[in-house]
């Protein structure tokens, strides 16, 4: 308490011998700013001479100007020559940068001076050591003979895993710059790169504009490649990307990407050309990717994207975009989402990546509307539903289709005493077509007024047995709509999915050009249990049964013949970190037509995701062939430093392997290194067979954001 006081005593002393002498450090101003702001002194004690104008300040000194703070054990303050004098050991904090040195001579203002022995850190991860430091002006620190690194160093690691050495370095506090003059990079001590001139933003810039990290590559079709991104900062709301891609086996492809944030959205273009090609006898071979959204006036909301390839085996070649993608779709939509209704204006076209599509065959939907409004009906509390909805579609043959229908609807659903719950639903769709010079068609118009009526009946139980729920429910729909198949032709609901997310669905066709008919019954039962301790179990068993078979579904749906086939959906999971999921669809006779599982786990240092799929049609993809493989990824974090990861893929049709992809990652508190090497074999539909290597190495604290992982120490007693 005696020494608290103390303390106090001195602060109240030096204030009263400072400010008066402040008139001799800066002129007198109104506001106050970091430039002209008074200093401020705490210590154990204080001793000042008037004849000599020395203030000596000893013990705990904390000098406080500003935003800057200064710690030591002595301080000599000459008022006649304005030199603040500390000739021991200091910290100097300003803002994110820390400076521990042997001893300074500084102005009044903390702005000027000499520190010797200085050590800076940098937003606590760029280190720079030099003999010597010169503060200019406050925002400039010119230090001479410099060793930075942001790798942790002590007696037991003195040598980091990467540092640039230099005869000088100057660090512009306010354009956030390092400039190093005759610079060398070293790694593990070994030196690698030189250059007279070396310019970096330091730790503190999220955005600047330079070389990004580099990547090697060496593959069988492309040889050994570098791939080398400028990144240009367009003001503060654009950039852009210029990646050259390099290969010995005279292939060189240009990658620009412009990225731009507006007022009222965001935008970006993705493109990708060769210069030289040795894959194919073309020179010029090209990709573009672009996608954007815009909030406009009115709650419209605009979305486009386009995705276009040179030719079918560009992306493959280069792996550009998404692995396994085969087909492209370019967009344009205007919608608008209000309370109770829904607005969608949209265009669309496809190009097939695949080897047995024609493009010319592929429609192009220009336009379709879709627009969806509700109303709570008042006299028996029910809702209302007017669905309105056209398309047209046009093939380079000079064929075309279109459609424009209406469907009003209504529903409502009641809850008994019992808990049983009664859901009503009826409906009538309206549709117009149009037919033109289609193979399979008869050209001219047809109208159709479909109705359609459904009951639906629920019966949820649950148990408690301890902490643990119990949850079934029973439940049957009755849906009716006229036998008669129509006449028009089908473009949207060719390929048709039976799952049990659409196990009690009124209408099973993914679009409006075909209706489910007649009277079936969907009835399945579901079973949910809870515990609290974190697992969750489901079971869904379902199936739909019909007085008549009217052969609107194919075989291998699942839902051909008089009765559809058993759906069954099994679900396990615990919190975050296990997830298993299994769909199954058999007949009477358990002949299983498909069985697809899903298990992702996610532990600490362990996580996983396997697929496993068995198709006997594969109608969503429109194939007759049987379709039988398998996926298995795997990531395993061995400690804080290594993390290993590997992804195979199996056709277990063929018995021939797909896809593989493994991966080694060391990351520390300075580096960041990643060894890749992938394969994509004939299996996977691709033209060519590639093998490729990969590594990147990023060096952390150069212009890097700052990591926020905290990394062991590898020097023994340490934490970093």
């Amino acid at each position: 308490m005696i020494q608290w006081a103390t303390r106090c005593l001195f602060v109240c002393l030096v204030s009263l011998l400072v400010l008066p002498l402040h008139a001799a450090f800066v002129q007198a101003q109104s506001t106050v700013t970091p430039e002209n702001s008074p200093i401020s002194l705490v210590a154990d004690s204080v001793q000042f001479d008037p004849k000599t104008g020395v203030l000596i300040a000893q013990g705990n000194v904390q000098v406080f100007r500003g935003g800057q703070v200064l710690a030591t054990d002595r301080v000599v303050y000459d008022q006649k020559n304005g030199v603040l004098s500390v000739p021991g050991p200091l910290t100097l904090t300003d803002g994110d940068v820390v400076t521990r040195a042997q001893g300074a001579e500084l102005d009044t203002d903390l702005r000027n001076g000499l520190i010797k022995g200085a050590e800076l850190l940098i937003q606590q991860q760029l280190q720079l050591v030099s003999q010597q430091m010169h503060r200019q002006d406050g925002k400039f620190k010119v230090l001479d003979k410099v060793v930075a690194t942001s790798c942790l160093v002590c007696k037991d690691n003195p040598t980091p895993f990467w540092q640039i050495r230099a005869r000088r370095v100057i660090h512009d506090e306010e354009a956030r710059r390092l400039y190093f003059e005759n610079a060398t990079v070293d790694v593990l001590g070994v030196p690698i790169f030189y250059a007279p001139n070396l310019r970096v933003p330091d730790p503190s810039v999220r955005r600047a504009t330079g070389f990004l990290v580099p990547k090697f590559t060496q593959s069988n079709t492309l040889g050994y490649g570098i791939e080398v991104p400028y990144y240009w900062t367009l003001g503060d709301h654009a950039d852009l990307t210029l990646t050259a891609r390099a290969y010995t086996k005279d292939s060189f492809l240009l990658n620009p990407e412009y990225r731009r944030e507006m007022k009222r959205g965001r935008f970006e273009i993705d493109g990708y050309f060769t210069l030289a090609d040795s894959l194919t006898k073309r020179n010029n071979r090209s990709a573009l990717i672009a996608t954007g959204l815009f909030q406009l006036e009115r709650e419209i909301e605009l979305e486009f994207g386009i995705d276009l390839s040179s030719d079918k085996s560009f992306r493959d070649d280069y792996g550009i975009g998404i692995e396994d993608q085969d087909r492209l779709t370019s967009f344009i939509t205007f919608r608008r989402t209000r309370k109770n209704t829904f607005i969608s204006l949209s265009a669309s076209a496809i190009q097939s990546l695949r080897a047995v599509e024609i493009d010319q065959e592929i429609p192009l939907v220009l336009p379709e509307i879709y627009a969806r409004k509700t109303w709570e009906e008042t006299l028996f509390g029910g809702k209302i539903g007017l669905t309105g909805q056209s398309v047209t579609l046009l093939r380079e043959d000079d064929s075309e289709f279109s459609r424009f229908g209406v469907v009003a609807d209504w529903q409502k659903d009641w809850t008994l005493r019992n808990g049983l719950i009664v859901g009503a639903y009826t409906g009538v769709a309206a549709s117009s077509y149009y037919t033109q010079g289609i193979t399979g068609a008869t050209d001219g118009s047809v109208t159709e007024v479909v109705p359609t009526a459904a009951i639906d009946l629920r019966w949820p139980l649950s148990r408690q047995n301890g902490r643990v729920t119990h949850v079934i429910e029973p439940r049957i729909q009755l849906v009716w709509s006229p036998k008669d198949a129509r006449s028009n032709f089908n473009e949207d609901s060719v390929q048709v999915e039976f799952e049990e997310t659409n196990l009690f669905s009124i209408n099973r066709f993914p679009g409006f050009d075909a209706s489910e008919r007649g009277l079936r019954a969907n009835i399945g039962v579901s079973y949910t249990r809870y515990d609290p301790l974190g697992w969750t179990y489901g079971l869904t068993l379902g199936r739909v049964l019909r007085p008549d078979d009217l052969n609107q579904f194919g075989a291998g749906t699942g839902l051909d013949g008089t009765n559809s086939d058993y759906v069954s959906a099994i679900n396990i999971s615990y919190n975050e970190k296990l997830n298993f999921t299994n769909r199954t669809l058999f007949d009477d006779e358990f002949n299983v037509g498909k069985n697809e599982m899903q298990l992702d786990m996610n532990f600490d240092r362990f996580s996983t995701q396997a697929s496993y799929v068995w198709l006997e049609q594969d109608v969503v993809a429109g194939a007759s062939d049987r379709t039988h493989e398998a996926s298995l990824g795997m990531q395993y974090r061995y400690d804080d430093y290594w993390t290993f990861s590997g992804k195979w893929r199996q056709n277990l049709e063929t018995g021939h392997s797909t896809s593989g992809e493994f991966g080694v990652r060391y990351e520390n508190e300075c580096v960041a290194v990643n060894l890749s090497y992938s394969l994509q074999f004939e299996g996977s539909g691709i033209v060519r067979p590639t093998r490729e290597l990969g590594l990147t190495v990023e060096l952390a604290g150069l212009g890097n954001k700052k990591r926020n992982k905290k990394y062991a120490h590898r020097c023994a007693g340490l934490n970093g």
